[in-house]
């Protein structure tokens, strides 16, 4: 962090110039090149070649349980086939640009891949039978900012060769960019519920106002809030549907996903105790859409590790006409400015998983659309899940508003739960923030459900 920083060299050999998504996926990797691959060992790592959106060549070292380094040349760890223009030279130029983990490498039927870390500071990872969709990042600078984001980015890594029976396997990363440099230890666990432990130390170049902790990204399109656009014949087109967080109080938030008209910032800043997105509705059904797989499709959930002090959660939501992008994002914030010549530590596990253990009745859907007969109402209607009791007790509503009229009430019996509507007169109101949730004569019983409303 003492020294200016340097700007990556993202020259490419020439046949690798210029390559799209198509050309890109033919720079396949050869898993029989992957280092600690034999039948017997926990874990596999597979590096993958440059090029497309990985222009910046990453270092990837081996250590060995003696303590040697060793590093993997891309040119024998790619098949080349569709470049047969490209020379040595071309392929020993390549280089690498991030890399994927394999557990149970040589099993058939057992191994699988399990976790990638690509581009910037990316990394995404699945639990047992899962796809691959929502990503997390090391650290993010100006996410939403009126300035351009700047984006960090791994520059080396140092890989430790697992033993025999390890269930872990553990690395360190240095990360650069024009504001920090830091040096990060994850340890990855696969499994039914797979974790990557994350601590981090960063050291700021310059005052940072807009740091990013534990951020996050996911694609949006539509689901079941409010009634598609376009002529998708999809139902639902989502790597996530709604941002939970979880208060050291005990509340538990649920905040549905929105595809805005324009880009929306939204900041929670309660005392944290943990934060996510979910992909919650896991019937197959509901998306139509077989080979995108969004039904198994994993949640996040980060698990702060120690006290991070004041500040918020931010939500990003930005416009998109498809699903070829993420247009979400999630990340903690400190409240106090970082001071160049600092050091910023920050520690917490990332759960990829299926479905977030609840202690109260959730959310499984929610609806707003325009009244049929009265173009100046919404008419919003949520669905809670809950166990037997909560299906049959007595119950409250408690809806409010911080603009516009709130009206027509409403708790009526579904299968497994209840079912609060209410409609929203939002007048003149550009904005309009809400906030639902039942209780009982002691405490809340539900998640609280918190939305936007804004004009289309």
């Amino acid at each position: 962090a003492g020294k200016p920083y340097v700007e990556p060299d993202k020259t490419l050999p020439a046949p690798f110039q210029d390559l799209n998504y198509d050309g890109y996926r033919k720079l396949r990797p050869r898993p029989e090149s992957s280092v600690w691959g034999e039948a017997g060992n926990p874990f596999a790592v597979l590096s993958l070649p440059r090029g497309f959106f990985y222009g910046e060549t990453v270092a990837i070292n081996f250590i060995a349980h003696d303590g040697s380094r060793r590093q993997h040349p891309t040119a024998g760890a790619v098949d080349f086939v569709d470049y047969p223009a490209a020379t040595d030279a071309d392929r020993m130029a390549l280089g690498s640009s991030g890399w994927r983990a394999i557990t149970k490498p040589g099993v058939a039927g057992k191994g699988y891949e399990f976790a990638v870390f690509q581009g910037g500071t990316y990394f995404r990872a699945v639990s047992e039978g899962q796809f691959y969709g929502i990503s997390a990042r090391a650290l993010a600078i100006g996410t939403g900012s009126s300035r351009p984001e700047e984006f960090p980015r791994f520059t080396e890594f140092w890989i430790f060769e697992p033993e025999a029976n390890d269930d872990s396997l553990t690395f360190v990363a240095l990360v650069d960019s024009p504001s920090v440099a830091a040096a990060y230890r994850f340890t990855l666990r696969p499994g039914a519920d797979a974790t990557i432990d994350v601590a981090g130390d960063i050291h700021p170049r310059t005052d940072i106002t807009e740091a990013g902790l534990a951020p996050m990204s996911s694609m949006y399109l539509h689901g079941t809030l409010k009634p598609r656009k376009g002529d998708d014949v999809r139902p639902q087109v989502h790597d996530s549907d709604g941002l939970v967080i979880q208060t050291k109080s005990g509340e538990r938030i649920w905040r549905p996903l929105a595809n805005p008209s324009h880009l929306q910032m939204s900041s929670f800043d309660s005392p944290l105790a943990g934060f996510g997105m979910e992909q919650r509705n896991r019937i197959p059904a509901a998306y139509a859409d077989d080979e995108a797989k969004y039904v198994i499709r994993p949640s996040i959930w980060i698990e702060p590790q120690g006290d991070w002090g004041p500040g918020a959660v931010y939500l990003l939501e930005n416009p998109t006409p498809n699903e070829y992008a993420d247009n979400v994002a999630a990340f903690w914030r400190p409240a106090q400015p970082w001071r160049a010549g600092s050091t910023q530590k920050i520690a917490y596990r990332v759960h990829w998983q299926k479905d977030a253990p609840v202690n109260t009745a959730k959310v499984v859907e929610s609806r707003i659309m325009t009244a049929p007969n009265d173009k100046s109402l919404q008419n919003i209607a949520i669905n809670f899940a809950g166990d037997t009791a909560f299906a049959t007790k007595p119950l409250t509503p408690d809806v409010w508003a911080n603009g516009g009229t709130i009206s027509n009430i409403q708790i009526a019996p579904i299968s497994g739960g209840r079912r609060l509507s209410f409609d929203l007169a939002p007048g003149s109101s550009p904005v309009v923030e809400l906030h639902a949730a039942l209780a009982d004569s002691t405490s809340q019983q539900t998640e609280t459900w918190l939305y936007r409303w804004t004009p289309e």
